[in-house]
């Protein structure tokens, strides 16, 4: 596809494109938010996804995270799913992928125990995994949100304690668009003459 024409066809979707690359250095508080490193696709194109846990700066550092990914393709399309480093820790797990989404997401840290101290990152990356468009005769968005069970914050630098902040949480959402390229290209390209033709 002529690059005029794919910057023609990407051009509605700059704001949220911008969006969310700023996601996480825009995250409120005490949130979850989802990355989509590309989030306008083509069929066969992928896209990482990555979901993030913000914390007030009042608490230490991330505990754990119970939640579920909900989209709306199921599973189909992901695949790669793991959680990020440190929350992998001991009883974490990726999830099973679901007909809604992802079941059963655990990831946490260790802290305070021997000389194993959590990472205080804020926000601190937990869960991604990867999304390739399917073929697609028109174009459509695949929604992506959290369903949270569980958000616990270390609050002391020297306790092993946790507290929960589950009811401050703001649940992550976004949008994945997939537009048909050759369809796309045809559109426009039949636009563009219309124009000369009037002239």
């Amino acid at each position: 596809m002529p690059a005029s024409i794919r910057a023609a066809v990407l051009a509605p979707c700059l704001a949220p494109c911008l969006a969310a690359a700023l996601a996480p250095a825009a995250l409120a508080q005490t949130a979850i938010t989802i990355e989509v490193e590309n989030p306008v696709l083509m069929p066969g194109e992928s896209t990482v996804v990555t979901m993030w846990a913000g914390f007030d700066p009042s608490d230490y550092a991330m505990q754990g995270i119970a939640t579920r990914l909900r989209t709306s393709v199921g599973s189909d399309g992901w695949s790669d799913a793991r959680l990020v480093f440190p929350m992998n820790g001991p009883g974490s797990s990726p999830g099973a992928a679901s007909t809604t989404g992802y079941d059963g997401i655990l990831a946490g840290q260790l802290h305070a125990l021997g000389e194993i101290y959590a990472d205080t990152s804020n926000p601190i990356a937990f869960w991604e995994a990867v999304y390739t468009a399917p073929p697609a005769p028109e174009a459509f968005d695949v929604w992506l949100s959290t369903a949270t069970m569980y958000y616990a914050v270390y609050t002391d630098p020297f306790s092993p304690g946790s507290e929960s902040r589950l009811p401050d949480l703001t649940e992550g959402a976004a949008t994945i668009r997939v537009i048909p390229a050759p369809a796309s290209a045809l559109v426009l390209a039949g636009g563009v003459l219309a124009q000369r033709r009037r002239r």
